[in-house]
């Protein structure tokens, strides 16, 4: 019998190696044998339906008497149809063909002397291959296992590799992964002897990686691999059939969150350029010849060239299963927490398959893990090529909160600020990308200190995000950004709140900036106390913070404020010691200017003790290590004056003045000119009067004619001058009087000549100070809007604050109203006592004029609090106290606030003279009886003590009351000549009289 060996390949793919069927032996029927022979020739053929059709009805015909009439060799026939059946997968009938093959047709059976059954033993195996083409696992093991033990092995021979590939699959099937792994690996050590077929090893490997991502036995895997990785590694040529099914077992491990299987899976695949090189190394070595044997392989050359289109087709379109392997590794990489493997993948798969159908999803993973990993320049490049080549993508809004995030973090806040501008308006409020936007626009301002332009944004997002992952720094910056707008009373409220509700240092990682904030708001606030406690705590619990260089200058501050400058000077010592070593040069010479501005403070009396030669030092190192750019320069050359004087050195100090001044006249906005030219002022006038200061400063050295902001400076300076003359001129009328016009001239030429955004906001405060008191006020409104509108520059916002609610409060309701809020916000957050004081006593004036008496009336208590501090309008203030107790009909409290007025200022007439009167007919037309004195009498007494005790400042060679004060004072005296006039009262001579006769 001729045996034809033959390979059968069930549904999963497994080759099962299959015994071929001779043709029937002559000892069978004439009749079988024909059918037999005839099915035998169509098996040869392969067509498995038309040989199983003669069998069937061979085996229904005969098998009745079968065993009696052909013996155990009938068995070949129910083998040869098992096999049909086999083949066309009619597993359960196959299975019943190979039964009845072993167990009716054995050969141990009677009759079996007339011919043996060559297949009962195989049909074992074949029962195997049955039960397990229809899943009967535990069957197609027991078969297995049983042929094994039974077979002949001169006659049964079988293919080990296919055999144990079945048990492995089988066992696997099962659960049992450590037996289908045993067998499996026996089928691979061995698989040159045992002819393991390729398509069995790779059939067995997915069942293995299906049945541990069921068991979740992971380990299991990696343990195998990592034993057998030698013998899995399919040769590239070959690969090209098999990987995309082990790019689909990758897939399934990640899926089953078996992370790591799926690297090991994706590893096991070579490149598409390996697979391509080596197709055509294989194709070359073919030459003209179809194919060749290699081992057990046979390597046909049609096989190869349609690996080889294959392989090439993917190249060119884009998508070779590289670009699976690095998507999928990307996830992988990012799902462990290794963004930047991730982005390394995305970035290999744009630079080199930017032709793939998922370029618009990788580009936008790039972009994505660039800005997580602060790949500033990659997360714009790579955004900007998105937007471009992908602008209706979904992905749009995202990329662009990317690319605003990544610069944000990054410190590139121009770049920021020019996105977002035009990117904020087309975004819907109340979604994540405004949410982003609005948070990096308000950020970015408030980083490049454009404190107005961030405030609104700031506010916005406050209000409209409480929930968003921004909320934190959001808040800081909220707060933050208004204590740069010196709105040192909500900065305060703010900051308090942020530290409420994040108040845990370990998670708020603003928290040291914040301290430094809010102390700073203190010290604003004159809050000394309590910014010595939070720069106390500061320096505590944040010793390396990037603030506390910063911080111990504030600390200097406030200790100098508080008068302590031991201390103080200890503290700026530290702060330069620190500045220095963290190369922080600008902090450095701030540093530097504290200790020579107060070492090098003029002593009050000739004979104090002065520390003007210890100032020195620090003078000479500024100018020698940070003079050169520091923005503190004007400020040290005006510090240094007295002890370069003191030090013989005062020639050189001057000279420093005049170049500082020549050289930061060319700065716009230069912080200090001011001062600079006052301090250079006062030196010059030691030694020059004031008509050479005029030709001097009219001719300043460096500064050129067309640098009006420099000239005007210099301008006011001289007014400064002019108008100490007037304070000087004392009783000389003339030099009064020619100094006062000097002074209007001076300040017509600034109006006239200048035109708004020429001046500085000291100089516009000025002018619009001296408009304010002539007789066209509200045309000071401009200089005062002109300083508050200037971004970059805040100095002297306060003081312009007041000069507008001034001439605000001489206007309409309305206009007072606003004049009422400038009040406020300089009450709240100026950091001058001065400018406290005025402002809130012009408020008291104000809400008087509006007909707010209650609010006056409480403000007015507020100012003559003692603990307050507020002492330039005490009396001015009283007398407001007493006339809102009087708009208010409070009559008693209106008498003793009278009472208050006049005796405590009574020499002042214009005050104490109205106090007197109104007090005077409060108490008549209250007239009461009183115990001893009545009101009427009482207010005759007082009114008549009054004008008796100030008459010699009003009467007299020696009076010094103004024609309004005398006014004033004499209806006092008339009111009390009337009063005395009525029955009811006695005059003071009457009581007088009274008296001494008792």
């Amino acid at each position: 019998m001729n045996l034809i060996r033959r390979i059968f390949t069930p549904l999963l793919g497994v080759c099962l190696a299959l015994t071929a069927i001779g043709p029937a032996s002559a000892q069978l029927d004439a009749t079988p044998q024909s059918l037999n022979a005839k099915a035998t020739d169509h098996m040869k053929n392969a067509q498995w339906q038309e040989a199983l059709k003669l069998l069937t009805t061979c085996t229904d015909r005969f098998d009745k008497n079968a065993m009696t009439l052909y013996g155990p060799q009938f068995g070949v026939t129910w083998y040869r149809k098992g096999y049909c059946e086999l083949k066309l997968q009619q597993w359960d009938a196959a299975a019943k063909s190979f039964e009845t093959c072993y167990r009716k047709y054995s050969n141990k059976a009677a009759g079996a002397e007339s011919g043996g059954n060559i297949y009962n033993k195989r049909a074992l195996l074949y029962w195997g291959h049955a039960a397990k083409g229809a899943e009967d696992w535990a069957t197609a093991i027991r078969m297995y296992k049983k042929f094994l033990e039974e077979r002949d092995k001169t006659r049964d021979s079988f293919e080990p590799g296919a055999y144990y590939i079945n048990m492995a699959i089988c066992h696997l099937k099962l659960g049992k992964i450590s037996e289908g792994v045993q067998h499996f690996e026996t089928a691979l050590k061995n698989k040159v002897a045992y002819r393991t077929p390729e398509a069995g090893i790779v059939a067995t490997f997915q069942v293995l990686v299906d049945a541990v991502i069921e068991k979740r036995d992971e380990k299991a895997l990696l343990s195998f691999v990592e034993n057998n990785r030698s013998d899995l590694i399919i040769e590239p040529y070959d690969m090209q059939a098999y990987s995309g099914l082990f790019l689909g077992l990758a897939g399934k491990a990640y899926n089953a969150e078996m992370e790591s299987s799926a690297f090991v899976l994706y590893q096991l695949i070579p490149s598409t350029q390996v697979m391509l090189e080596d197709t055509k190394s294989r194709l070359d070595n073919l030459g003209g010849r179809v194919g060749v044997k290699d081992g057990l392989r046979v390597i046909r050359k049609e096989n190869l060239e349609k690996s080889k289109k294959a392989l090439e087709e993917s190249i060119s379109k884009g998508d070779p299963n590289e670009v699976v392997q690095l998507s999928a590794t990307a996830f992988l990489h990012e799902n462990k927490g290794n963004v930047r493997g991730a982005y390394a993948c995305y970035t290999q798969l744009e630079l080199f398959y930017p032709k793939s159908k998922k370029r618009e999803s990788h580009l936008y993973n790039l972009v994505r893990t660039a800005s997580i990993v602060g790949e500033v320049m990659s997360t714009e490049k790579y955004g900007s090529l998105f937007l471009k080549t992908f602008p209706d993508s979904k992905h749009v809004p995202a990329v662009r909160r990317l690319m605003l995030t990544s610069l944000f973090y990054s410190g590139e806040y121009e770049t920021c600020i020019e996105i977002a501008v035009e990117m904020l308006p087309k975004l819907k409020k109340e979604t994540e990308a405004h949410d982003i936007c609005l948070h990096v626009l308000g950020g970015s301002y408030y980083y490049t200190g454009q404190y107005r332009e961030a405030q609104p944004l700031l506010d916005q997002h406050a209000e409209l995000y409480p929930k968003s992952k921004f909320e934190q720094a959001a808040l800081y910056f909220q707060a933050s950004n208004l204590s740069r707008l010196q709105f040192w009373g909500k900065s305060a409220k703010l900051l308090d709140e942020f530290f409420e509700k994040h108040s845990d240092p370990s998670q708020n990682i603003y928290f040291a900036f914040a301290l430094y904030d809010r102390a700073n708001c203190h010290y604003a606030l004159d809050e000394n106390a309590a910014a010595l406690e939070k720069l106390n705590r500061l320096e505590t619990e944040f010793p390396n913070a990037d603030i506390m260089d910063m911080a111990l200058n504030l600390k200097g501050n406030v200790l100098q404020a508080e008068g302590d400058k031991e201390e103080a000077e200890k503290y700026y010592i530290k702060a330069l010691a620190l500045a220095e070593r963290r190369e922080n040069d600008i902090v450095a010479g701030e540093a530097l200017n504290y200790l020579v501005s107060m070492l090098g403070e003029k002593p009050k009396k000739k004979d104090s003790p002065n520390r003007l030669k210890d100032a020195v030092p620090y003078a000479d190192k500024f100018w020698k290590q940070y003079g050169s750019d520091s923005p503190y320069k004007a400020q040290v050359a005006v510090g240094q004056v007295y002890a370069l004087q003191d030090a013989g050195r005062g020639e050189e100090a001057l000279n420093r003045l005049r170049d500082v001044i020549s050289e930061m006249a060319s700065i716009p906005g230069a912080a200090g000119l001011e001062e600079a030219i006052g301090s250079y002022t006062e030196v010059y006038l030691d030694s020059h009067s004031p008509e050479e200061l005029k030709e001097h400063y009219y001719s300043f050295p460096g500064i050129k004619a067309s640098n009006k902001a420099a000239r005007a400076l210099l301008r006011i300076a001289v007014i400064g001058v002019f108008e100490d003359q007037v304070k000087k001129a004392g009783d000389d009328e003339a030099k009064r009087i020619q100094a006062e016009a000097g002074i209007k001239v001076l300040f017509r030429d600034l109006k006239n000549e200048f035109d708004l955004n020429d001046l500085s906001n000291y100089i516009l405060v000025r002018v619009g100070d001296f408009i304010r008191e002539t007789n066209s006020p509200r045309e000071a409104l401009p200089y005062y809007t002109e300083a508050l509108n200037r971004e970059d520059d805040k100095s002297y916002k306060f003081p312009a604050l007041f000069g507008r609610g001034a001439v605000n409060a001489l206007g309409s309701k309305a206009q007072q109203a606003e004049a009422i809020k400038d009040f406020q916000r300089v009450l709240n957050d100026s950091q001058e006592r001065s400018d406290k004081d005025r402002a809130l006593y012009k408020m008291i004036v104000t809400e008087m004029a509006m007909g707010d008496y209650e609010k006056a009336k409480e403000n007015a208590r507020l100012y003559l609090d003692r603990e307050k501090g507020y002492a330039q309008k005490k009396m001015e203030v009283a007398m407001l106290l007493a006339e809102a107790y009087d708009k208010l009909g409070m009559v008693n409290d209106a008498i003793a606030s009278y009472v208050n007025v006049w005796n405590t200022y009574k020499g002042a007439i214009r005050i104490s003279a109205p106090a007197m009167k109104r007090y005077m007919e409060l108490v008549w037309d209250r007239n009461m009886a009183g115990d001893e004195v009545s009101d009427r009498q009482g207010a005759y007494n007082a009114g008549r003590t009054y004008i008796d005790q100030t008459r010699g400042i009003v009467v007299g060679d020696k009076a010094k009351a103004s024609p309004e004060e005398v006014a004033m004072w004499k209806e006092v005296e008339q009111l009390v000549e009337q009063y005395v006039a009525n029955p009811e009262v006695k005059s003071k001579e009457q009581l007088e009289a009274e008296a001494a006769s008792r």
